[in-house]
């Protein structure tokens, strides 16, 4: 569990980086830009990240599948990788392309030729997460983030504020990916290791059979985050999206912290699921990774729920105020992330019902904008935002059942996720006075979570759920390890 857990905490800090521009860049930006100059900018990655979704199909996934099914030949999984992920992409331009010149124009808002390039050369030979996860690399995964991370938020900021033009940080970012992938393409020469492997006894059925579904499930995903993005980029307008995304800026965050524990266990449940099948031990470890989900995110909901206000006010700015009611209809979604179901229908191959749920959600969540969005503006976006989450999960809950072959009461620990939800909630007594600010200030807000979360972690031993214990121990040693390597 500790190597699972060093990789696991490697692997968030990794993918904060990668989320770096979104998380730190408003920060700046908002300070830099207009309302409705970051609006715009939000719409310009927001139609990024879509296409991104588009191109890459779950092909840099599929190495967590078929690396450690096939861990003879990495390299050739690689090269095939890249040549999938060029096809793909270059398809989605060429799409994009046709069908915005048929609009005028209109579809992605003047913004085609900058897309196309940031698409092709983001996407293009950015496998390599993926593949030092599959081999068991997490170190290299933090390093490769961490620098693209600084050159994306230097080169923003400092663009930002030379210019203070959209347009401008756009085709910086556009500069900056097409200079990555010149690297990427020279790193991929020397270390390329194809031609000393053995050849794949089905060199593309594992990966196809991967990724189509989970392709398809991976945009649906994409579409369903982003539908009230884009519904209220086009309806509402700029600075209507300026908000929005103030609202779910910790998106990042949470998406980073369930999406790195599934990625560190999903190899790791391929590897048990085909060792003894009949064992139960891939069910078991995805429980004890819910478990974790539960206990790193159930206390951030709480305390953006309490302190949602002077958070946005203080770190954004007054014009941004009205973010805060948004964000915290927000946490609902953030619960809702605690129950992660991909990966255990991954790990046994099942990725139709990835496919199914999203489209559950996707229609649930267009029609639930119809409904809200007139008569409750952005935090009826944000509602139907919620209403399509939890139809999604119910909906993978269900086919997770039906994949295992177990009762609702065997699927999750459902006693331990029920101490962590208790604990939550009863340390939350100790922020729910104004006290900590009337008499702190904006420093209260810091003591106060610190309060907060001292309380919890207390609580999680007192109620003796397994999971924290884990957590626990495996902290002191890292702690101790880090401390006795500064020593040396």
């Amino acid at each position: 569990m500790s190597g699972l857990g060093n990789r696991t905490a490697i692997l968030t800090l990794s993918r904060l980086a990668s989320y770096g521009l979104m998380l730190i860049s408003p920060i700046f930006l908002v300070r830099l830009l207009t309302v409705a100059d970051f609006g715009r900018y939000r719409e310009f990655l927001l139609y990024a990240s879509i296409l991104q979704a588009l191109a890459q199909f779950s092909i840099n996934d599929s190495l967590l599948y078929c690396v450690p099914a096939n861990p003879g030949s990495p390299w050739r999984l690689a090269r095939q990788t890249a040549l999938l992920t060029l096809c793909s992409s270059a398809l989605v331009v060429l799409i994009l392309a046709v069908l915005d010149s048929g609009s005028g124009g209109w579809l992605v808002n003047g913004y085609l030729a900058p897309l196309v390039a940031y698409t092709l050369f983001s996407v293009n030979l950015d496998f390599w997460e993926y593949f030092w996860l599959a081999n068991g690399r997490s170190k290299p995964v933090f390093v490769y983030s961490a620098t693209r991370l600084t050159a994306r938020v230097v080169v923003v900021v400092i663009t930002a504020t030379l210019t203070h033009e959209v347009r401008a940080i756009i085709w910086a970012l556009v500069a900056l990916e097409g200079a990555r992938l010149a690297a990427a393409a020279v790193v991929m020469l020397l270390l390329d290791r194809s031609r000393q492997e053995p050849p794949l006894k089905e060199p593309w059925r594992d990966q196809l059979r991967f990724c189509i579904p989970s392709g398809i499930a991976s945009l649906l995903a994409m579409l369903n985050r982003n539908l009230s993005n884009v519904i209220v980029a086009r309806t509402l307008g700029a600075v209507a999206l300026a908000q929005y995304a103030i609202g779910r800026f910790g998106e990042p965050v949470v998406a980073t912290v369930r999406n790195s524990v599934s990625s560190v266990i999903l190899p790791e449940m391929v590897r048990k699921d085909r060792g003894n099948p009949a064992s139960g031990g891939a069910l078991a470890l995805w429980q004890k990774a819910t478990v974790v989900n539960a206990i790193l995110l159930f206390p951030i909901a709480v305390l953006v729920v309490r302190y949602a206000q002077p958070l946005v006010t203080m770190v954004f700015g007054a014009s941004y105020a009205h973010a805060a009611l948004i964000m915290q209809i927000y946490m609902l979604v953030v619960v809702r992330e605690c129950f992660d179901f991909a990966p255990a229908l991954r790990a046994v191959n099942r990725t139709r019902p990835l496919v199914e749920s999203n489209v559950a959600g996707l229609l649930a969540c267009a029609v639930a904008m119809l409904l809200l969005i007139p008569t409750a503006g952005l935090a009826g976006a944000m509602i139907a935002f919620v209403i399509a989450s939890y139809v999604d999960a119910l909906w993978l809950g269900w086919r997770t059942l039906q994949s295992y072959g177990v009762r609702v009461g065997e699927i999750l620990p459902w006693r331990s996720i029920a101490r962590a939800a208790l604990a939550a909630v009863v340390a939350s007594v100790l922020i729910a006075n104004s006290v900590w600010t009337d008499i702190f200030g904006r420093a209260g807000i810091v003591l106060a979570g610190l309060v907060y979360l001292t309380a919890f972690a207390l609580l999680l031993q007192v109620l003796r759920i397994p999971e924290a214990v884990v957590l626990q121990a495996w902290g002191k040693r890292l702690v101790f390890r880090r401390a006795s390597q500064a020593g040396s």
